[in-house]
């Protein structure tokens, strides 16, 4: 359970780093919830640094799960450029996907060679309304289950 501070800060219960604090303006609502988790609509997005790295993390401001790792597809997907319908654009509040942050959530196994991104069904964030929502694309080359560290010989990205 969140509650908040008086410098707008807000404390979260988070899976994996137990309290965490967060400013107000990284809550955000997601009226529809996620996929497979369409009754948690509040979610707050935060950055935790590995050896430098930047993971940011969709957690749930009222439950411990879910929560979810996410990474801009920039970084692993040169020339990601995701095609929303009109009626994600609606609901995104937007009519132009310049407009919004796609992020797409990691699976992470055992093997970092054998992690995955959803790249077909990203998390849109909208900024200036707080509101977000997950999607899925009009891309139809893009893939759920996108393996860009799967060495060649075993079916992984070739980019």
């Amino acid at each position: 359970m969140a509650r908040f501070e008086e410098n707008s800060n807000m404390e979260i219960n988070t899976r994996d780093f137990g309290i965490v604090q967060i400013e107000e303006d990284a809550i955000y609502d997601f009226p529809e919830g996620i996929y497979g988790f369409e009754e948690d609509t509040c979610f707050a997005i935060f950055e935790k640094f590995f050896d430098g790295v930047p993971f940011l993390y969709l957690q749930s401001v009222r439950n411990l799960i879910p929560c979810f790792l996410l990474f801009e597809p920039e970084y692993f997907y040169p020339g990601y450029t995701p095609l929303l319908s009109e009626e994600d654009l609606a609901a995104c509040e937007t009519e132009s996907g310049k407009d919004l942050v796609f992020l797409v959530i990691a699976n992470v196994p055992e093997s970092i060679e054998e992690m995955s991104f959803n790249i077909k069904s990203p998390v849109v964030l909208n900024p200036k309304t707080k509101k977000g929502r997950q999607v899925i694309l009009q891309n139809t080359d893009y893939t759920v289950r996108y393996q860009p560290f799967l060495k060649k010989e075993k079916g992984g990205a070739s980019c």
